[in-house]
């Protein structure tokens, strides 16, 4: 219900006239000396009159800065699929994450780096060792430097709307793409020279960003891509600088599709793996472009939201993923492993639930138990 607000005057005047009124009326009935009377009959009618003014002269929100998130969880769990043989290995992790990871770059490099170093603990990362992460793992950033009244808004639309009423997603993305992608690289670059493994850094959402000379340079003005980067183990930008291709009805609304043509083979010292983002993996297009290519792998970055949906595919089912995708298609190629990564959290109430995956020989399946913890699932070649 809303609450009914007068404006002060208007309430003075009301009290005003009808005070004027009464006082009136009660002097023209004890001055009746000088009127005749008459005999009016007088109807049964009683009024109930109740006003109920509820003013509210509160301020507005106050828009404040947020306070650090504790974690959500309790361990990072580590699944291994196949024995270490030496011959390297690939690495998913699955990470949990929430807007308020985001607003802070000290924040969510911690969040990231939790689950870097219990792998490095645990003695899975060799010189041989990829590391996979999530689609949209860089895109969150977009939530940098925002306060209660955005992160608390009930939906993103509702957000968007304390920026202006005709503020887009997009108008977000191109305000913020420079310093996207300032954390983005420079988070990646230290992380992947620290730990000293190749770390395919998930995808993040920038206008055209290409890689010039070792940097990532962005078009302010240009088209936007949803893009999975490559890092070195020495913490240099890589090619192949993938743009995904394939969108769904959503996605087309802000993004555009990256050419089929492109380059996807990612070479790392002692192996090749093919990368796909998301529903790249349905298209048999992109693996005819595979055949007869030296190919050790086949990853990932991937994110399964509400509501989504792929031609007739329900993206939300876990099934269809490993069903109608890489592990389908895989034999097409000259790979024997896979492993596709997906990102898990809540975002303005909804759940993202993907559960990740990898698939080793062909027929050796290891799946997270858990998409409420991140999870490492450790794929020996």
């Amino acid at each position: 219900m809303h609450n009914l607000y007068v404006p002060p005057y208007k309430i003075l005047t009301f009290i005003v006239l009808f005070c004027f009124g009464f006082f009136s009326a009660s002097y023209l009935k004890d001055d009746q000396t000088t009127l005749p009377k008459f005999d009016i009959p007088k109807p049964d009618v009683s009024f109930d009159l109740k006003f109920n003014f509820d003013f509210n002269f509160s301020k507005p929100e106050v828009d404040e800065d947020i306070s650090k998130p504790t974690k959500s969880w309790n361990d990072v769990v580590i699944q291994t699929n196949g024995t270490d043989r030496k011959y390297g290995n690939l690495v998913g992790i699955q990470l949990v994450l929430q807007p308020e990871d985001f607003v802070k770059e000290e924040w969510w490099r911690e969040r990231i780096e939790e689950t870097l170093n219990k792998g490095k603990t645990s003695g899975i990362f060799d010189r041989k060792t990829i590391v996979i992460l999530p689609e949209h793992t860089g895109t969150g950033l977009l939530f940098l430097d925002e306060k209660s009244r955005f992160l608390n808004a009930d939906s993103l639309e509702s957000a968007l709307k304390t920026k202006s009423d005709q503020f887009t997603v997009s108008d977000l993305f191109y305000l913020k793409a420079e310093k996207m992608a300032d954390v983005y690289v420079r988070t990646f670059s230290e992380l992947a020279k620290q730990y000293n493994v190749p770390i395919l850094a998930g995808t993040i959402i920038l206008p055209n960003p290409k890689i010039v000379k070792g940097s990532l340079v962005l078009d302010p003005k240009g088209p936007l891509y949803n893009v999975a980067v490559p890092f070195s183990a020495d913490g240099k930008l890589m090619d192949p600088l993938v743009k995904k291709t394939l969108l769904t009805e959503d996605e087309l609304k802000i993004l555009s599709p990256g050419e089929i043509t492109q380059d996807r083979v990612w070479i790392v010292p002692g192996w090749k793996v093919a990368i796909f983002i998301g529903q790249e993996v349905f298209d048999i297009n992109i693996y005819n472009r595979l055949v007869g290519k030296p190919i050790d792998g086949l990853i990932s970055p991937s994110a399964s939201y509400p509501n989504m949906k792929w031609q007739s595919l329900d993206l939300e089912d876990t099934n269809i993923w490993k069903q109608e995708g890489l592990a389908k298609f895989i034999k097409s190629t000259k790979a024997q492993d896979l492993v596709q990564v997906f990102l898990s959290g809540h975002l303005y109430g909804k759940n993202w639930n993907g559960k990740t995956f990898n698939l080793r020989d062909f027929s050796n399946e290891d799946q997270v138990r858990s998409v409420e913890n991140p999870t490492i699932l450790n794929l020996y070649f």
